[in-house]
């Protein structure tokens, strides 16, 4: 008897094939395939199921469970829902067709025979392509058969749309212009952003605000426990290893963890200058490559990240200021800010100077409704071309390739951004084109700030 199930991989499900055999022998159910202690004591709650269910446990037989891949430790929330039903299927209790032997089966099962959805299952649906999972009592799963109890005379199966619950906090907080431009551009184009300014000027909050105007998820994404995209912030004292991953198993680091999300380096300056420098392939592919000597795998990393940072010790330092009590040696602070290597600053597209002390009176959910706004008049526009009249070969050929791609960019948001809000409709529009205001505006995010960066540390 062969049926699958899903098995803990690091920080992620993924499936497994549970084998159930009977042989002659004290009734005790043995688990193989190096299971951890809670799949052992699975044992009890499946007895207890069986028999407050109404079923008989083999009492003439050892059960034997072998659970694929074997190499691998297990764990497992759910596993016991395939070991109870396979137990049935096995000794004839219930008839084969009431369970497909695709399905993943994957549930907790309380001592009365009661089965429910683990807490884990709803951020790991991403993992399951188009196959149907059976399941116990719960509301996290929005398409999948579910089981009430052991003893229950129907499964049934439920298709509610998938509810996704934007984070509410970066809503309600009020922005500056600079700010809310900030976000807004950072949401629209994806790019990644580095936050720089004075100590205390709010530059972590602003990043963690920025979850709250991300694209809905897609199935394929993993959500957190909150239902949105995930959002991983690790200390800067990581580890390069624990950052990227690794080890015998190849188990997933924070890098991958934040796929379909954010990846929040608060402090950034201040990591290890192994893990930032192990980002410049990841930022500019979108690929991260694991290599041992006995496995490789490449994992596709759809991933915004957005570092914050302080470009002096004393956290005061900033390129407008002219005048500047530093208890540090300009060598010192020059060192510092050095760490910006070239390359990896330039995986940046957007560098913003957050200031402290600004006004603040633009809400989140106007800045929502400017980016929901962009982003429907973008889905209309489809495949449309969007031509900028040889502006970028003619004004900025001395700027590297990444770098132009990074202004065209956010120039074409301020188009559609134009376009949308003057209510020009999509028909007979052959192509959006990008005029020297796009431009103009763009400059202020992605080229300027660079450059007086570059400046300040000459």
């Amino acid at each position: 008897m062969k049926l699958k199930s899903l098995i803990q991989n690091g920080t992620k499900l993924e499936v497994a094939e549970v084998e159930i055999e009977l042989i002659p022998g004290i009734p005790q159910i043995h688990f193989l395939g190096l299971p951890d202690r809670l799949i052992k004591e699975s044992f009890y709650r499946i007895k207890s199921a069986l028999k407050n269910s109404g079923y008989k446990f083999p009492l003439t037989n050892q059960i034997i469970v072998n659970i694929k891949p074997n190499h691998l430790r297990k764990s497992s929330r759910g596993v016991e829902l395939a070991v109870a039903l396979g137990i049935l299927l096995k000794t004839g209790q219930i008839e084969s067709s009431r369970v497909d032997t695709s399905w993943v089966l994957y549930g907790e099962l309380g001592l009365d025979g009661s089965i429910y959805e683990p807490s884990d299952l709803v951020q790991n649906l991403f993992i399951l392509n188009d196959q149907m999972v059976l399941t116990g009592k719960g509301s996290g799963v929005p398409k999948c058969y579910r089981l009430e109890s052991l003893n229950s005379g129907e499964i049934h199966f439920t298709s509610q749309d998938r509810v996704y619950q934007r984070p509410k906090k970066g809503l309600e907080r009020l922005y500056s212009e600079e700010e809310a431009e900030f976000l807004f551009l950072a949401a629209t184009s994806g790019l990644h952003v580095l936050l720089a300014g004075d100590s205390g000027a709010g530059k972590t909050t602003l990043a963690h605000s920025l979850r709250s105007f991300l694209r809905e998820p897609e199935e394929n994404v993993r959500l957190s426990e909150d239902q949105w995209r995930p959002l991983v912030a690790p200390h800067h004292s990581i580890t390069p290893a624990a950052f990227l991953g690794g080890g015998g198993n190849l188990y997933e680091g924070e890098l991958e963890r934040s796929i379909g999300g954010m990846l929040l380096l608060d402090e950034f300056l201040e990591f290890d200058a192994d893990v930032l420098e192990s980002l410049r392939g990841p930022m500019e592919g979108g690929t991260l490559r694991l290599t041992r000597a006995s496995a490789v795998r490449e994992v596709s990393l759809q991933v915004q990240v957005v570092a914050t940072t302080n470009l002096c010790p004393c956290g005061q330092w900033t390129p407008f200021k002219v005048q500047l009590s530093c208890r540090f040696s300009r060598t010192r602070c020059r060192r510092y800010v050095e760490r910006l290597s070239g390359p990896l600053v330039e995986r940046f597209g957007i560098l913003y100077f957050v200031k402290p002390m600004v006004k603040r009176q633009i809400t989140g959910h106007q800045i929502l409704q400017r980016i929901q706004r962009v982003r429907r008049f973008l889905s209309q526009c489809g495949q449309q071309s969007f031509r900028d009249v040889g502006l970028l070969e003619s004004y900025y050929r001395h700027l590297n390739t990444r770098r132009r791609n990074y202004l065209r960019r956010i120039a074409t948001v301020y188009a559609l951004d134009r376009l949308s809000s003057s209510a020009q409709g999509t028909s007979g529009l052959k192509g959006v084109q990008l005029n020297n205001g796009d431009y103009n505006r763009a400059e202020s995010w992605t080229l300027r700030p660079f450059e007086e960066l570059e400046k300040g540390m000459s």
